[in-house]
């Protein structure tokens, strides 16, 4: 008896949630179309990219919540082209983060697909993690032009991602408001 019971409670269930429901949606009383603030949209300034020192895009201070800057920085051409890194203390030796101009943001969304869209300071931003030998890799790609981007990276080893986003966000910021405007 019990399980006919189940049986036809459960079927009852599952051919309410089947119904379609014809015609428009009506508003709860009281509740009118919602019109949009009068506020224009803010649209981020152009940035160049002109004789930018990747290396001057982030300072101690803003390394210091990531581990502190433990030695100068320095270009990593084996990395990418145009690259700087700055080892990283409190971990692992060769924890780092990393400032280089990429490939345009559409190609790099291809490329990494298991990534997801985010904002930073308004500009379109494509976020990816990854882990390999223990190491986990979070880099945020922002768009400053159409045919470039700009990569922050945070390199460290036993990490979380949570953990390590929340590093990487602020120092995507820095080094973002420290490029010239076009």
């Amino acid at each position: 008896m019990r399980r006919t019971l189940v049986a036809v409670v459960g079927i009852g269930l599952l051919a309410a949630c089947g119904a379609p429901v014809a015609g428009r949606p009506v508003p709860a009383a009281g509740f009118g179309a919602v019109t949009p603030p009068a506020t224009s949209i803010s649209v981020p300034s152009p940035l160049s990219l002109d004789g930018v020192n990747l290396c001057g895009l982030l300072t101690a201070d803003d390394l210091a919540p990531a581990g502190g800057l433990v030695g100068a920085p320095r270009t990593r051409t084996e990395t990418f082209p145009e690259s700087c890194g700055f080892p990283l203390g409190n971990g692992a030796a060769s924890d780092l983060a990393l400032v280089a101009l990429h490939k345009p943001l559409t190609q790099v969304r291809q490329d990494q697909p298991n990534g997801h869209a985010e904002s930073t300071l308004g500009y379109p931003t494509w976020l990816h993690c990854t882990v390999t030998d223990g190491y986990r890799t979070c880099t945020a790609t922002v768009e400053v032009r159409p045919d470039r981007s700009l990569l922050v990276a945070v390199d460290k080893r036993d990490v979380s991602e949570a953990a390590l986003v929340r590093i990487l966000q602020p120092l995507t910021e820095h080094a973002v408001t420290r490029l010239p405007r076009a």
